[in-house]
């Protein structure tokens, strides 16, 4: 059998083509009544595509990850019976544990609030920085409403949204809330591993409660530095906070870092919702034994848990209400095994599950 076998010869429909262009006219997101979200710090960006502000730097790692555009939408309402994106990134890299449609590619939903449904993805051929893809084409006219998310694991240099020559562009539906959900965390926060950017789980909840959400996941950099917890403050007029790093610090950094974290918020938002949440399972927590504990498996991530409870109860106890502890565990369900790809980055269902289950603190 030849080593050159190439799917798409035999199955058309796992081809890859260019999008047809004729009849299109290419719109910035910048435009009037196209409403770029999910950027806190857009306005400091001059047209660029960055989640956090030049200074303060939290660390070098961190300075980069900033450029990668997870949890940025570009909403919009179109009678445009085509929708094609036409971008140029920064990296061409293959991520050997994520689909270049998640990490790299944009995907687009469809109806508005309450009833949004995912249409497509840009589906394209990696290794490449550039592409021109068709993710929208139907027949039928009239006045739709459309969300775009941008690539969870890649910067982006331009992106320019195409539309029918002479289509009507009018601004999206109003948000439900105008107070931002601000989230700090880690690769999984980020998004890794979704097959498609709208399934990572700040996306998911983003559509739910047509809420503005900021991503600051960072892939393996949430590290609870106190620049980043300068920065999550200086967010005006938060609805909430959610914190979810401990993947990253391990016990020995969480117990350094987030008391001190959370001070730095309450200096600046003494009121506002905090929800910190422990580490999701992960495969060095699976039991082969029929009595085995995740904590007799995992001590140290079992200590990280409950320094966080008991950390999270002392403030309580001192007044501070609207601080809450959410157990990680209890988060994926009891078969949480199947939402993993690789026993620690989330799938599809994983962040769906996620999103779900945390949902029911989000109630306020």
């Amino acid at each position: 059998m030849s080593d050159q076998f190439n799917i798409a010869n035999v199955d058309p429909y796992m081809n890859t083509q260019p999008a047809n262009e004729n009849g299109i006219v290419f719109h910035s997101p910048f435009e009037e009544n196209f409403r770029l979200a999910g950027s806190a710090f857009q306005h400091l960006m001059d047209h660029r595509f960055r989640r956090l502000p030049f200074e303060p730097v939290v660390s070098p790692n961190v300075d980069v990850l900033a450029w990668y555009t997870a949890g940025m939408q570009l909403q919009f309402k179109s009678n445009s019976q085509r929708v094609v994106i036409k971008a140029e990134l920064v990296y061409d890299n293959i991520m050997h544990h994520m689909p270049s449609t998640g990490s790299s590619g944009f995907d687009i939903y469809i109806g508005g609030p309450g009833n949004w449904r995912q249409y497509s993805s840009t589906v394209f051929q990696p290794p490449t920085k550039e592409y021109s893809v068709e993710i929208f084409n139907r027949p039928e006219p009239g006045m739709r409403e459309f969300l775009i998310n941008f690539p969870l694991y890649n910067c982006v240099n331009s992106v320019w949204i195409g539309l029918d020559d002479g289509a009507e562009i009018l601004p999206p539906s109003p948000w439900s809330c105008n107070q931002p959900t601000v989230v700090y965390g880690t690769s999984i926060t980020q998004g890794g591993c979704a097959s498609h950017p709208g399934g990572a789980w700040t996306n998911i909840l983003s559509r739910w409660h047509n809420c503005e959400f900021y991503n600051f996941g960072f892939s393996g950099n949430g590290k609870g530095e106190p620049a980043a917890a300068e920065v999550l403050a200086s967010i005006p007029d938060p609805r909430c906070y959610i914190l979810d790093y401990e993947a990253n610090s391990h016990e020995e950094g969480i117990k350094s870092t987030l008391d001190g974290f959370l001070n730095i918020l309450r200096s600046k938002h003494p009121t506002v919702p905090i929800l910190v949440i422990s580490k999701a399972p992960h495969k060095s927590m699976l039991s082969f034994g029929a009595n085995d504990s995740c904590d007799e498996i995992n001590p140290s991530s079992g200590r990280s848990r409950q320094y966080q409870m008991e950390l999270i109860a002392k403030r309580q106890a001192a007044g501070d209400n609207n601080l809450h502890f959410i157990n990680g565990l209890n988060l994926l369900g009891m078969d949480w095994d199947e939402c993993m790809m690789d026993g620690c980055h989330f799938n599809d269902l994983g962040f769906y599950r996620f999103a779900e289950n945390l949902n029911k603190y989000l109630q306020f």
